[in-house]
């Protein structure tokens, strides 16, 4: 079968192996037991069962789902992505410890996974970012965390209280990175007001560029983005509200609600990561379905591409193919020419190759490179029915010569039957008669001689006379005069008269046909009777008839005794009329019954 290539793809990751699954799993169990183990051991505080279930969700979730995907394509790249956030979200669990480095750890921590999550749900699900504005919702997040949080955290005596994230509130531990032992107003008048605030901007960013994504997507690509739509909205108006209630009042009961909220977002958006590859599965296995069941193997270039495209659920998808027998040009479903592969913004293009030869391109949404299975199944379908499109215009062109290299034969017999015929009437026809005149001249002038040189010269005469006729028969079965000048049914009827049995000619809307036709059914007639004649002796007639109902038709039927089914069928004689109808396009056929007779028909189409 063919060779697929995606011209837009770079390299594919290497599969992962499954002994590589099993150690990351593990990993994920262990960081999650971690995770929930710091969480239960800080201090007593109301919620403390709560937050040691979020902070195990809050790994266990993304590693579970990121595993699930990357074991179902080993290939992935969103895969290890949401296995190594998972894996990260164990270090803001540290700021659960009331060891003030690992808590100061922790917090910092929590900063970096920021930035992480946006990067996560922006290059979902491909594994990468594609678009200026998603690179810079990212260099946004990574700039507020490398100017507005990482610089304070020296400058800082005491960390932000992080309801939620940290059970503790004012008996947190000291800053173990801080080199003063206050806190700087600016800090706290200036800086956290305006990074909250850019977070904020941040979070209602990526809902923005994720939400064009998802309005942008074709109906194969919708179901796996609209589930994370939901979430990303969910999380950023968790983040603006946790945001702004802790600024309105960071004592307030509800504040603590949001701070959870707010913490288990990111559980939350991974498992409509999870709910948005099934929905992409599903699509995929529905797309594969209709591809199986609407598309037919010997459809048109035309068909083939509407097909794919209804399949696929891309509607601007194009197919381009190179022409049979001038593999230098490309043309489109519709024929018309193509100039050269250009995608175009927005598009990619799949090459569909037999072997070294190039046979078509199709032209498609860059979603479709999501799963490269459908598109391989895809383009080996159009490589199927091309080429059988191009086997069967090789079949064709192999039957079109074949008629015309019939007709041909047929045509050039039926000229060199004219010529002899010709050249028998002016030549050796005309010869005779002339020597016939002279030996008229000869027999007067010895009539008063010897009357035995008279009687000589008269059998003389009789003897060219006979051959004069002979050589007028011989002409006329070559190519009589008559069917030329009178048609079909006159021509007949004159063999008819001279047919040693009895023989009618019926004809039915019989008018003047092109030469090469009338020779043919005049010759088929002619062989068909003499087959009768010769092979059924036993017969008293034979019926000739002609008939057009928009087809020339000819049968020719005895009542002799007949033959067995399959016997008397490949004669020479019957080879010479078969060929000659095939060569008019036209169909013969021959039946017989033992004492039932024979007859012989053929229908030939008629070019009006």
């Amino acid at each position: 079968m063919g060779e697929i290539t995606q011209t837009s793809r770079v390299g594919a990751p290497r599969a992962v192996s499954n002994r590589r699954l099993l150690a990351l799993a593990l990993a994920g169990v262990v960081a999650s037991g971690l995770g929930v183990a710091i969480a239960l051991s800080a201090p007593p505080f109301e919620h403390r069962v709560a937050g040691a279930i979020a902070r195990g969700l809050m790994i266990a979730v993304p590693v579970g789902v990121g595993l699930g995907a990357w074991a179902w394509r080993r290939t992935d790249r969103f895969a290890p992505l949401l296995v190594a956030v998972g894996l990260l979200s164990l270090l803001p669990a540290l700021a659960e410890s009331s060891n003030g480095v690992l808590y100061s750890i922790g917090r910092v921590a929590i900063w970096l996974v920021e930035p992480a999550v946006v990067y996560l749900i922006l290059a979902y699900p491909s594994g990468r970012l594609t678009t200026r504005a998603e690179w810079a919702l990212i260099a946004a997040a990574v700039l507020v965390v490398a100017v507005l949080f990482l610089p304070t955290v020296p400058l800082v005596h005491r960390f932000a209280t992080l309801t939620g994230w940290v059970s503790c509130t004012s008996d947190c531990p000291a800053n173990a990175f801080a080199l003063t032992d206050s806190d700087p107003a600016f800090v706290e008048d200036v800086v956290r007001p305006l990074r909250e605030g850019l977070a904020i901007v941040i979070a209602a960013g990526v809902v923005l560029v994720f939400a064009r994504r998802t309005w942008r997507a074709g109906p194969l690509l919708r179901p796996a983005l609209v589930p994370v739509l939901a979430m990303v909205v969910a999380r950023a108006a968790a983040i603006g509200l946790y945001f702004l209630g802790r600024r309105a009042n960071p004592t307030a009961s509800y504040v603590e609600s949001l701070g959870l909220v707010y913490l288990l977002t990111l559980p939350a958006v991974a498992l409509s990561f999870g709910v948005g590859l099934i929905g992409w599965r599903l699509s995929v296995a529905s797309a594969l379905q209709r591809l199986m069941l609407n598309l037919r193997a010997h459809a048109s270039a035309r068909q083939l591409r509407g097909g794919m495209a209804e399949a696929l659920r891309d509607p601007s998808l194009a197919i381009v193919h190179r022409i049979p027998g001038d593999p230098g040009h490309w043309v489109d479903e519709a024929g018309a020419p193509v100039e050269r592969l250009d995608a175009g913004p927005g598009r990619v293009v799949t090459e569909v190759r037999a072997g070294e030869r190039l046979m078509a391109a199709i032209i498609h949404d860059p979603a479709l490179l999501l799963e490269p299975e459908l598109v391989e199944a895809a383009a080996r379908y159009a490589l199927v029915v091309l080429e059988n499109d191009r086997l069967l215009a090789e079949v064709r062109g192999s039957m079109h010569e074949l008629a015309e290299s019939r007709a041909r034969i047929v045509s050039v017999a039926d000229r060199e039957r004219t010529r002899i015929q010709r050249d028998l009437h002016d030549g050796a026809q005309q010869r005779l008669y002339a020597l016939r005149m002279r030996l008229e001249l000869a027999r007067r002038a010895v009539e008063s001689g010897s009357p035995k040189s008279t009687e000589r010269l008269a059998g003389l005469d009789d003897e060219i006379g006979r051959t004069i006729e002979e050589v007028r028969g011989i002409a006329a079965g070559i190519y009589p005069s008559l069917l030329a000048e009178e048609g079909l049914t006159e021509a007949l009827r004159v063999v008819a008269q001279r047919a040693p049995l009895p023989v009618s000619v019926e004809a039915t809307g019989i008018g003047r046909y092109d030469a090469e036709l009338e020779s043919t059914v005049y010759f088929c007639c002619v062989e068909a009777l003499q087959n009768a004649t010769k092979h059924a002796p036993d017969a008293t007639g034979v019926t000739i008839a002609l008939s057009d109902d928009g087809r020339l038709r000819f049968e020719v039927r005895d009542d002799g005794a007949g033959f067995a089914d399959g016997r008397g069928r490949s004669g020479t004689g019957l080879t010479n009329l078969r060929d000659r109808v095939a060569a008019a396009g036209g169909e013969l056929t021959i039946q017989s019954e033992p004492g039932a007779g024979t007859v012989v028909a053929a229908s030939i189409p008629l070019e009006r």
